[in-house]
């Protein structure tokens, strides 16, 4: 028996939800356990080799040039390669980094492999769950897409406290080594079952049948990457993407010294990184099934404020349940990235050069996203306060709505390109 025939897996499930899960997975233990568990490794790094928490921090800027510098590429690997050995490649390359760094004793060696972890994530945790749910559901995409990257978030949670206690019982060398491991065990044949697109296998999307001819023709168009990069719409998102990127990087490596500031303490600070936590995976859920309700654009207008109302709770509030509050509502900034930003681009500029087009606007995260701890610190460290940076960033996102708006409006304008030649596009339809 086949184990996937006329779209249909082991003869029962239709394929579109092998894939749903097995991006799931992909996102739990790709951007999950690899990249929002790697701080738990600083403290016990320091102690053990006595550096410096600003020197093993630059690990982080090693995989924001990577990232930078990879995506792009990775984009037309995964568009017009086989995505299953590009994907393989990949992970072996990402494990290996990883692994690796359990044997490491120079600062230079973490900074090489955080490189290798940003250029080999992009193809494994940054692009690949977007555009492949994008283009296996035409129906619920948006819950889809919330359902898919909260994974990454509910994985942080569960496995943060046990590989801190293997880091404790074991060291961290050790933690590495199960880091890198797991990921391999699990993603490595999850390669096997990734397709690109339903037409891979002979079938169509979710929902493909339900829509109308119009809607249907509008899956299969799109703008030509060398003319996207030539609109205003592409420079919007390009902006919205690296300052989300900014804002998000300056308050979370900084809330608990902020807590400190206020004189509640480091235990009270990790309460409030639990609750951005906590905020990020409940957005994930209710910002897809948003998203599919109102539609992005409103979505991510009503994203913004509610972030922008969560660093003004940081600002102007002691309270400790306000502040909680504030966190939860500041966790929602995790899915402009990871859900609007791939619907918003997928809404402008169409399915058809969607994974290159992506590839090259979060590039925009690496450049911008690189300095946002050092920023926010800088502030700190100058004014004695970090309410002055919380400030910015809030006038950051102000600037944000104004990429959105614009995006849309010039977005209008924009020639998708069709088999018969080129027609305007709403993209505000």
């Amino acid at each position: 028996m086949k184990l996937v025939k006329d779209g249909l897996f082991l003869g029962k499930i239709e394929y579109c939800w092998v894939i749903a899960v097995a991006c799931g997975l992909l996102q739990a233990f790709g951007m999950g356990l690899i990249l929002n568990c790697s701080s738990l490794f600083y403290v016990y790094i320091c102690d053990d080799m006595g550096f410096l928490r600003a020197d093993i921090s630059t690990y982080m800027t090693g995989y924001f040039i990577g990232t930078t510098i990879f995506t792009p590429i990775a984009g037309f690997l995964l568009s017009k390669l086989d995505i299953r050995k590009v994907m393989f490649v990949a992970i072996l390359t990402l494990s290996g980094s990883v692994i690796a760094m359990s044997f490491y004793n120079e600062i230079y060696q973490w900074q090489i492999s955080g490189f290798l972890v940003g250029s080999a994530g992009a193809c494994i945790f940054v692009l690949p769950s977007a555009s492949m749910i994008g283009n296996w559901f035409v129906k619920r995409r948006g819950t889809v897409y919330g359902i898919v990257m909260a994974c990454s978030s509910i994985s942080a949670a569960f496995m943060a406290p046990i590989l801190n206690s293997i880091i404790s019982a074991s060291g961290w060398r050790t933690g590495y080594l199960f880091v890198g491991i797991a990921a391999l065990i699990v993603i490595a044949p999850l390669c096997l079952v990734f397709r690109y697109k339903p037409s891979d296998i002979g079938c169509k999307p979710y929902g493909g049948d339900e829509i109308d001819e119009e809607s249907n023709k509008r899956q299969k168009l799109g703008v030509k990457t060398k003319v996207a990069i030539g609109t205003v719409s592409f420079w919007c998102l390009f902006i919205f993407a690296g300052i989300a990127s900014f804002n998000h990087g300056g308050v979370e490596q900084h809330i608990p010294g902020y807590m400190v500031q206020l004189g509640l303490g480091t235990a009270f600070g990790a309460t409030v990184v639990s609750a951005q936590s906590a905020g990020s995976v409940a957005d994930k859920f209710i910002m897809g099934w948003l998203n599919d309700k109102i539609g992005v654009k409103r979505t991510t207008i009503v994203e913004l404020i509610v972030i922008m109302l969560g660093l003004a709770g940081f600002i102007f509030t002691r309270e400790p349940i306000l502040l909680i509050i504030s966190a939860v509502a500041f966790g929602v900034q995790d899915s402009l990235m990871s859900v609007s930003l791939p619907l918003l681009i997928r809404e402008i500029f169409g399915n058809k050069y969607y994974t290159q087009i992506h590839g090259l606007i979060r590039a925009g995260v690496g450049v911008l996203g690189t300095f946002s701890g050092v920023f926010v610190g800088w502030i700190y460290d100058t004014t004695g306060m970090f309410q002055p940076a919380f400030a910015i960033l809030i006038a950051l996102f102000i600037f944000d709505l104004f990429c959105v708006f614009a995006a849309y409006s010039f977005g209008k304008k924009i020639k998708w390109e069709t088999p018969e030649g080129e027609i305007a596009i709403n993209a505000n339809k």
